[in-house]
């Protein structure tokens, strides 16, 4: 019997280290606050002239937490986040960084404003403000906001264009890219069938080189840059894709019977959520509902193929064509928004989320 009341103290006193252990188990940790963040400058005209100068920069406190235990600086994740809304409806863009501060060149915030819609020449208002979180399964800590005014300019257009122009030249309305400058140009217009055009290395009519077809029935693919010249035709209508090779003096249209949006939110159904074409605005729209951010992106196919879409980019806002399996494009908003698709510059495809 004394055996067993000590079997049973012995159990009573560990029960007792264990709750005391489990008790003071969890670090304390103290002295992590909201950073506050500031900028050199919060009204900024863009120059041109100017593309590697720093125009912004951003700066805000770290404070170094205090624990019970030991805890790395490192776990702390700070971003400073990009949105057009003062009330971050929809994030912009997110930037991950590990020091106090980060700077802009004038070609980095022109490019970042451009992606996020800004028209060129117009002075419009950004907001941004900087997150910091201590693990995941912690809330969040905000800055307070900063509102930049940013006039953006004129993206350069140093690419390699060829100009669609109409049968009199009095209007331009599409244009193709050398996206490689290697002489193979592609870009993506809406013509009525039959449509008669040239390709021109400027939007003139005085253009240096001013292509048609050759003129001779059955050589309508055929590219021709003599005075004698025909005008190109396209045999289809509405959406389509052009590419033109000055090389091989030749191109060819593929029509555009569709674009869709597939991602984990839909289980990468190719015709799920088909996008609209906006005849005013000359882009695609979607609208879109998720649940959590893409862990893979998103991918927009071109006739419901997987190797005909766009994917991932290394810049901001834009995408890229592939023929071939590659990655989807960062979209990491949750909820329900609307994506567009501009393909008006075939030397760079945009794209930009909103909010409905």
């Amino acid at each position: 019997m004394k055996k067993l009341f000590d079997y049973v103290v012995v159990g009573f006193v560990l029960l007792l280290l264990t709750a005391c252990e489990k008790e003071g188990g969890k670090p304390t940790i103290t002295g992590i606050e909201p950073a506050t963040f500031v900028a050199s400058k919060t009204e900024m005209l863009l120059d041109a002239t100017t593309p590697k100068t720093v125009t912004l920069q951003l700066m805000w406190n770290i404070d170094e937490p205090q624990s019970t235990e030991k805890i790395a600086l490192s776990q702390m994740k700070t971003t400073v986040q990009f949105s057009t809304s003062a009330s971050f409806a929809s994030i912009g863009r997110s930037v991950d960084v590990v020091s106090g501060s980060v700077s802009y060149t004038h070609q980095q915030l022109n490019s970042m404003v451009l992606a996020l819609g800004f028209v060129p020449l117009e002075q419009q208002t950004i907001y941004t403000r900087v997150v910091s979180r201590l693990a995941p399964n912690v809330e969040p800590l905000y800055s307070n906001v900063l509102e930049l005014a940013v006039t953006a300019f004129e993206p350069m257009e140093d690419g390699d264009y060829l100009f669609m122009a109409n049968g009199d030249f009095s209007v331009f309305p599409w244009r193709l890219c050398s996206r490689l400058e290697d002489g193979v140009y592609d870009g993506f217009v809406k013509v009525d069938q039959w449509y008669n055009f040239y390709l021109a290395n400027e939007a003139s009519a005085d253009a240096a080189t001013i292509y048609g077809s050759y003129p001779v029935d059955g050589n309508q693919y055929v590219l021709y840059a003599g005075d004698d010249r025909w005008t190109c035709w396209t045999n289809n209508g509405g959406y389509l894709y052009l590419q033109a090779d000055v090389n091989a003096l030749s191109w060819n249209e593929t029509v555009v019977r569709s674009l869709s949006v597939t991602g984990d939110f839909n289980a990468w159904n190719a015709s799920a959520n088909p996008m609209m074409y906006d005849e005013e605005q000359q882009v695609w729209t979607a609208t879109i509902t998720t649940t959590a951010p893409e862990q893979w992106g998103m991918k927009i196919l071109i006739n419901e193929s997987w190797s005909w879409f766009f994917g991932g980019s290394e810049t901001e806002g834009v995408c890229s064509l592939y023929t071939a399996d590659a990655g989807g494009f960062a979209y990491e908003e949750v909820g329900t928004y609307r994506l567009i698709l501009d393909l008006r510059d075939p030397k760079a495809f945009r794209y930009r989320v909103e909010p409905l």
